[in-house]
């Protein structure tokens, strides 16, 4: 692999390797990235052409076909992780199907994709060392900190970090508290050599992507990535994965930095619970529901409240309805069920509806009111009724 300093390249590397680049019909990949995002991550995979290459979240596998194919060129290797199975706008596509389709032939052979697990789950297991690595995971913070962390004794010096979705705290999402900040949060706080080129996208006014490149001074100055995990976490995370970066922490950390780690977790998961539910409404409100309670939906929501009430010991017991059950099956160990469609609720029944889009809100509720039940829009709606 080259060694040039990212911040002294003479070339955009949007403009490099477009023969390679071209090769794929882009007009048919599901790919979140834009045409100019994507050529960036090309034109730096083509010119330092690292043997093995890491990408964290891949989705449909927009991203992964860029990677996958610049590689091959070459002959490089790349390692693809993601914590879902299924795509999140599709569940009936697994993760990667974009890339599944087109590079089945390179499926553990020169692509390794692990799937359902975080990256503090699988980095021992790898045990790899890389050159080039690939960050598009779920913007919220702490996630990009923590799976930075997580895969940081695994990059060589020199090692080159496309970030994507750098600034999608500009698309202000409807919520209150969830600002996509993780990523600009991440690129702030990386001490490391530093390229943001001129790729904003839609209506923002800076570049959606940024890469850095590891030196010494990214792992003499990391405590300053567990600094920022002091800051309010914008999500929670699971027990599995909390556990996983636990260890993986203490074994490749400094003590000292293991115990930040530690006391991080502990102030956010109190300001978290306050902050999503509101801790007194809270613990009144939940226990008064009924086991008969239903929730209908069975997508990133759900499985976001699931993790919620895991990470703070929140018993659930109960029922979970979605009309694709028959595909879903589970959401961790809970079952998901085919909605009852026609029987009458019983008396002060609740279904609260987990599903984000509002026209699908309005039809289950159209077709559950009829029944009888008291319907609320998410669990935070039930809290503060």
């Amino acid at each position: 692999m080259k060694t040039t300093k990212i911040s002294k390249l003479s070339f955009l590397p949007e403009e490099y390797g477009k023969k390679i680049y071209e090769k794929i019909d882009w007009s048919v990949i599901d790919s979140e990235m834009t045409d100019g995002q994507r050529r960036f991550i090309n034109g730096l995979v083509q010119y330092y052409k690292p043997n093995k290459v890491l990408e964290l979240g891949v989705s449909a596998g927009g991203g992964t076909t860029v990677l996958l194919n610049s590689v091959e060129s070459y002959g490089g290797i790349l390692y693809s992780i993601d914590s879902a199975k299924q795509f999140y706008r599709n569940p009936d596509l697994p993760v990667g199907y974009c890339a599944l389709e087109k590079y089945s032939d390179l499926l553990n052979r020169k692509w390794h994709l692990f799937v359902g697990q975080d990256p503090a789950d699988v980095m021992d297991t790898i045990d790899e060392k890389f050159d080039f690595c690939v960050i598009d995971t779920y913007h919220h913070h702490p996630v990009e900190i923590l799976n930075f962390i997580a895969i940081l004794p695994w990059l060589n010096d020199g090692a080159v970090v496309v970030m994507h979705d750098t600034a999608a705290f500009e698309w202000r999402t409807k919520s209150t508290f969830l600002r996509m900040l993780a990523p600009r949060l991440l690129l702030s706080v990386v001490c490391a050599e530093k390229y943001i080129p001129d790729l904003p996208s839609g209506d923002m006014t800076v570049s959606n992507i940024a890469a850095w490149q590891v030196n010494d001074d990214t792992r003499k100055y990391c405590q300053n990535l567990f600094d920022i995990l002091y800051l309010p976490w914008e999500v929670s995370i699971s027990k599995t994965t909390y556990q996983s970066m636990s260890s993986l922490v203490q074994k490749y950390y400094s003590n000292q930095l293991s115990g930040y780690f530690e006391e991080a977790v502990s102030i956010n998961k109190s300001m978290l619970l306050d902050k999503h539910y509101g801790l007194l409404c809270f613990e009144k409100k939940y226990k008064q529901l009924k086991k008969n309670t239903v929730f209908y939906g069975a997508g990133v929501r759900m499985k976001n409240l699931l993790t919620d009430l895991e990470y703070f010991d929140v018993e659930f017991p109960f029922q979970i309805w979605d009309k694709n059950a028959d595909r879903i099956e589970k959401i961790g160990e809970y079952p998901v069920k085919i909605p009852d469609f026609n029987t009458v609720a019983e008396t002060d029944q609740v279904m609260i509806v987990t599903i984000e889009d509002k026209v699908i809100y309005k039809e289950v509720y159209q077709q559950f009111a009829s029944l009888g039940y008291t319907i609320f829009y998410g669990l935070k709606e039930y809290l503060d009724s």
